[in-house]
């Protein structure tokens, strides 16, 4: 019996992510960031879109924790969002950050994470029918 090589069988996918930290606190040890790093091998090619208050996890910050207070508990056991999204662009997945919710939330491009794709939503939507699916997570 002969062992060939792994190769990607289903459709090029973009999963659009708008919502951000949804979940953080029930789910945190799976996100749908994480679940994404687990399809990449299933799929010949998975990119990922952040729009709206998503696109604060692809900003680079210095004094980030992924921590949350409630009441007088703090809850530091968060995903880390942007270690993710620095995963996504190790694994060669395309990350497309929308320049109009940066800017929009007071950030600029040059404050997003190394290897992210900034582009005004116009251009992100020319972009849709390279995939034969877009899935909203």
């Amino acid at each position: 019996m002969t062992t060939t090589a792994r190769t990607r069988q289903g459709p090029p996918v973009l999963c659009v992510l708008d919502r951000a930290y949804r979940g953080a606190v029930e789910a945190q040890f799976f996100h749908a960031l994480y679940g994404l790093l687990d399809l990449h091998d299933q799929f010949e090619r998975v990119d990922v879109a952040l729009r709206g208050a998503a696109v604060t996890m692809a900003v680079e910050e210095d004094v980030y924790r992924p921590s949350v207070r409630l009441g007088t508990m703090v809850l530091d056991t968060l995903p880390d969002y942007r270690g993710s999204v620095r995963d996504l662009i190790a694994e060669d997945f395309t990350v497309y950050v929308d320049r109009g919710a940066v800017t929009a939330l007071g950030f600029t491009p040059e404050q997003l994470l190394p290897g992210t794709v900034c582009l005004d939503p116009a251009e992100l939507a020319l972009r849709w029918p390279e995939y034969d699916q877009v899935w909203f997570v």
